[in-house]
């Protein structure tokens, strides 16, 4: 012991039976009795209060907080081997706190530039990239063949029926919509009670938009009607139905929680592209080559071996690795291509259908329903792909990228992440400034980005600006209800045909 016993115990380092530990190993005694003593309190230090916990249970003091009850000879053993350190033994001490410190702020920097590629786990875009490539790397056993044909099968389906719902949601707003009359919701009805002139405050219908006189579309259309029923059964009396009979005006209930809900629905869509972009690095990463998808574990095998018992996944490796061009062509082509345009359009047409929705519960059950489109890769590998499909998912390893921070020495992880990492100067906090925004809040930046994008490319293709606030275009009929997929991903090549004259035009208004 190098330390002062008699300090320590008058200081409370010690209680019940470990004070007596200390005593008996540093009072005039035997000296094969005083030798025991100290043995026993080295073997407390080295292992810990396991085998004092239980008299510490029966000897503890009455007094409340930590030094009492069961809890104190644990506290007190921690106390003991901190305070019978050396200085040589501090530092070494010290030097292990900062290096881990070191490996805990470079592995965060790993974490950070995502240094591994790999397939996506449960998806079919997932299967459809490793499948091939196993049945290739084993020369298209019949088995992998048929899972590598399955996958693209099921990939098509995935595709055409998300492309196929992204299509009814667009022929709603641009076809259904316009035969029933309706107009772009634009900023109707937003900032009404900031209204400068009544011009600024005039709805669809031409009057003066007040709160009593909001309605959502279905009920503004029904009053609509019944004023115009009204007027063609009595066209005598126009003037007192028109002053009598009040549709009132359309307008958004709250543009605040519109605009929140866009947001929720952006976070939504993040994580799908972040999925598109990790599959790119994939393809850009693996080496251009074709080479074995699967290994033996030979550990593993060894085991079994000894055993006498059969292993089978328990004995395999599946990992990434390189591919062909050509292999990558297809993947580009075939899964890459394909899901990068289907989440582009989901995150255009999902957030123009909730720009399109006036009420407010009716904002926030259709922000959080637009999520199951995002889904669907998931649903069709669970629901309709077999499960060993998705076991070859779950076992397959990524491809972990070069990193040189993996082949530092200790004194160099020691400069690079520790004494690096302190802010001593202007450029250390220039360096946190820029990892905390390129970094940190990228996904932030991503989702305000990306919510600016296709908010305001609603704006742009339906809206205009009238008396300063915007409003909606002119709206025209369309001549039939055909639509189809080229019209929504190919509307510059083929537009919808529609009636020359306008059926609505943003009117003057009446303040009255």
């Amino acid at each position: 012991i190098v330390c002062d016993p008699a300090a320590m115990v008058s200081q409370g380092y010690f209680n019940g039976p470990y004070r007596q530990l200390v005593i008996e190993a540093h009072e005039p005694a035997l000296k094969d009795e005083k030798e025991n003593a100290g043995r026993k309190l080295l073997s407390v230090f080295a292992n810990g209060d396991s085998d004092l916990t239980s008299a510490g249970k029966d000897t503890g003091s009455d007094s409340e907080g930590p030094q009492s009850g069961h809890f104190q000879p644990r506290v007190q053993s921690r106390k003991a081997r901190i305070a019978c350190l050396t200085p040589d033994e501090k530092a070494a001490e010290k030097y292990r706190v900062e290096l881990a410190g070191a490996k805990l702020v470079a592995g965060l920097h790993f974490m950070d530039q995502c240094e591994a590629v790999g397939v996506e786990k449960g998806s079919i875009y997932g299967a459809v990239i490793l499948a091939p490539q196993l049945a290739r790397t084993l020369g298209w056993p019949r088995e992998l063949t048929a899972l590598s044909v399955v996958s693209y099968v099921f990939l098509a389906v995935c595709v055409s029926i998300h492309a196929w719902l992204l299509t009814f949601i667009d022929k709603e707003a641009r076809v259904m919509d316009k035969l029933s009359g309706k107009m772009y919701l634009c900023d109707f009805g937003a900032f009404m009670d900031s209204c400068t002139s009544d011009e600024s405050c005039v709805g669809p219908g031409g009057t003066k938009t007040t709160p009593p006189r909001l309605y959502g579309w279905s009920q503004w259309a029904l009053r609509n009607y019944v004023r115009d029923s009204m007027l063609a059964v009595f066209p005598d009396m126009a003037s007192r139905i028109d002053a009598n009979v009040d549709p009132g005006e359309y307008g958004v209930e709250s543009y605040s929680c519109r605009l929140l809900c866009c947001i929720v629905f952006i976070i939504s869509i993040l994580p799908e592209l972040k999925l598109c972009y990790q599959l790119a690095r994939l393809l850009w990463y693996v080496p251009s080559e074709n080479q074995p998808w699967i290994a033996l574990d030979q550990e593993e095998h060894d085991r079994a071996q000894e055993d006498g018992s059969v292993s089978w996944f328990e004995s395999v490796k599946l990992k990434v690795a390189g591919m062909s061009r050509a292999w990558k062509a297809i993947n580009v082509c075939l899964v890459l291509f394909p899901k990068s345009v289907l989440v582009f359009f989901t995150a255009k047409a999902g957030t123009g259908f909730l720009m399109e929705t006036a009420g407010v519960d009716d904002i926030i059950v259709n922000s959080v329903a637009l999520g199951f489109l995002l889904g669907l890769d998931d649903l069709t590998t669970s629901a309709l792909m077999s499960t060993d499909t998705v076991k070859l998912l779950e076992i397959c390893e990524d491809l972990e990228l070069d990193d040189e921070d993996q082949s530092l020495t200790e004194s160099q992880i020691m400069e690079k992440f520790s004494r690096e990492q302190r802010l001593t100067s202007f450029w250390s906090w220039a360096r946190l400034w820029s990892n905390i925004c390129y970094f940190k809040l990228y996904n932030m930046f991503m989702v305000t980005i990306l919510t600016a994008c296709t908010v305001g490319c609603y704006y742009v293709s339906n809206c205009q600006w009238h008396a300063g606030r915007l409003v909606s275009k002119p709206m025209f009929t369309p001549k039939n209800m055909a639509f189809s997929a080229s019209n929504l991903f190919f509307k510059s090549f083929f537009p919808l045909a529609s009636e020359s004259e306008p059926y609505w035009t943003m009117p003057d208004g009446d303040a009255d």
